[in-house]
């Protein structure tokens, strides 16, 4: 019989929600893109998502985007 579960090593962090990798050099460069544009995270992600496609980047489409998703 097959192997239903071959990677069981990845299930502790399944069961307790898993979790979220963020590249190290990336962390707070949405922040900083927020407040040089003199808003909050929440706001400078409305704005980005809400801007004409190609007005931002897709990275910072991306950021935004996660920004609106895992908001406090």
């Amino acid at each position: 019989m097959k192997n239903l579960m071959p990677n069981t090593k990845i299930l502790p962090t399944m069961k307790t929600g898993g979790s979220i990798k963020i590249n190290p050099a990336k962390k707070g460069t949405f922040t900083a893109q927020a407040t040089k544009m003199g808003m909050s995270v929440q706001q400078a992600a409305s704005k980005i998502l809400s801007a004409k496609e190609g007005t931002y980047t897709p990275a910072m489409r991306k950021k935004a985007n996660f920004a609106k998703n895992f908001a406090k």
